[in-house]
């Protein structure tokens, strides 16, 4: 049997659509599965033993890329297509069973609305298996870096993410470092500052003040590396990124920061994620009356709510 997925272009948008694929391989073990993505977002799928092969489609592409594209894919016949970013792709291959263009959804969160189109192809989802965002050879490279920088705990330190792809989604860094400084405090554990390269400035600015404490890796690793680290974490304490994702995918323990972001949508529910937000309604900022694109405010979302939700996971996760 020959699946192919369609899924998204950036990180996070990728992780929320890996519960489907992990449903079609525990429905069909002996299936060949294709996924199409945004060139961006390839790292999060390249560790998977369940994919069979990654087709890059670029969006920015000339017409003639594009056409080489679908000629290329149209070389196997699927059984299955499971449309993710509904587009013409399905209507363009030669396919059985596809999701279909004009959709109606059930659902809020986005997590629950991929499986939810996925059930229109395939009625009856098994429960997903766990996601393999990273192999063996990505948890050496990290703990080799981790050495190199002179982190000699290999595992069960804070990581915080104080970045995220935009800058309205990012919590004052002023916060975070209280939120820091406490946790630290509290538990003696590491706080490792986890992100991309250009979030590098934003984790020195909080390495200036809290000297000791943490370390700053911002940069360091690729999103496999980045996955191993979070997987053995006992906390991590995200703005809504990709880290967040990744945090709740992989069962680490994970508190996620909203404000102009919807929490409903992109955030999470289970005993291991806590979403720390502040209404909206209470706040001068009126950004309701905004865009969605427009909102940057975190309606006066402080320290200590997160430091609260923090410790309550880590003392679950102590007592479990």
């Amino acid at each position: 049997m020959n699946i192919l997925v369609v899924t998204l272009s950036n990180f996070g948008d990728v992780i929320l659509t890996t519960p489907v694929i992990m449903a079609l391989a525990k429905k069909y073990p002996e299936a060949r599965i294709t996924v199409v993505v945004g060139p961006r977002a390839r790292s999060v799928l390249q560790r998977s033993p369940d994919i069979h092969r990654i087709v890059i489609y670029d969006k920015k592409a000339s017409l003639w890329e594009k056409l080489k594209f679908i000629i290329e894919l149209r070389k196997v016949k699927y059984h299955r297509v499971v449309d993710l970013r509904n587009t013409a792709i399905p209507f363009l291959v030669s396919c059985g069973k596809k999701t279909p263009l004009f959709r109606k959804f059930t659902k809020i969160n986005m997590r629950d609305r991929h499986l939810e189109m996925f059930a229109t192809v395939e009625p009856g989802i098994p429960d997903p298996s766990l996601f393999h965002f990273f192999n063996p050879a990505d948890a050496v490279f990290a703990m080799r870096t981790l050495d190199a920088a002179g982190i000699t705990e290999k595992k069960g330190w804070i990581l915080v993410a104080p970045g995220a792809a935009s800058e309205r989604k990012r919590w004052p860094v002023q916060y975070f470092k209280e939120v820091i400084r406490a946790l630290h405090e509290r538990t003696g554990k590491k706080i490792l500052l986890v992100g991309t390269l250009n979030e590098r400035p934003v984790a020195d600015s909080i390495l200036a003040e809290l000297p000791g404490i943490v370390g700053v890796l911002c940069g360091d690793f690729i999103l496999p590396e980045t996955a191993a680290l979070i997987a053995n974490a006992s906390l991590v304490v995200a703005n809504d990124s990709a880290i967040m994702h990744l945090g709740f995918e992989l069962g680490t323990p994970t508190v996620g920061i909203f404000g102009p972001t919807d929490h409903e949508k992109y955030g999470h529910e289970g005993p291991k994620f806590r979403i720390a937000r502040e209404e909206a309604r209470g706040c001068s900022c009126r950004s309701d009356q905004l865009p969605r694109s427009e909102r940057s405010c975190f309606h006066g979302l402080k320290p200590e709510k997160v430091i609260e939700l923090s410790m309550e996971l880590l003392n679950a996760a102590r007592s479990s």
